[in-house]
């Protein structure tokens, strides 16, 4: 398996300490500002199957909006029940005002 970066959103679009979904390859990643930083995490949470992107992002925590379960935005751990399996996460690179994730891409 080959790590490919791919395009996800103009940087200018992910406001500070806010959340935005974006669909790569038929994945829906979640991706977050904090300060001039980027991160990406799998949309999902592992909790309940709600979409991430639609929860609140508090001090570099992302709070699912179904049941409140939250995790680390940098790391994906788990910081509150009901979640226990932490988030898979995807290195990102900001290039001309543009944020990339690397995912995983079929050889």
């Amino acid at each position: 398996m080959v790590m490919q970066w791919r395009y996800a959103v103009d940087a200018s679009a992910v406001d500070e300490e806010d959340v935005v979904q974006v669909v790569i390859e038929n994945r829906e990643l979640a991706v977050y500002r904090l300060g001039e930083e980027f991160y990406a995490t799998e949309d999902a949470c592992t909790h309940g199957q709600a979409s991430l992107s639609e929860g609140v992002v508090i001090n570099g925590v992302i709070e699912c909006p179904l049941h409140q379960g939250r995790f680390c935005i940098r790391t994906g751990k788990p910081r509150g029940g009901p979640v226990s399996v932490p988030l898979r996460t995807f290195p990102t690179q900001q290039e001309g005002g543009k944020v990339f994730i690397r995912i995983d891409a079929e050889t």
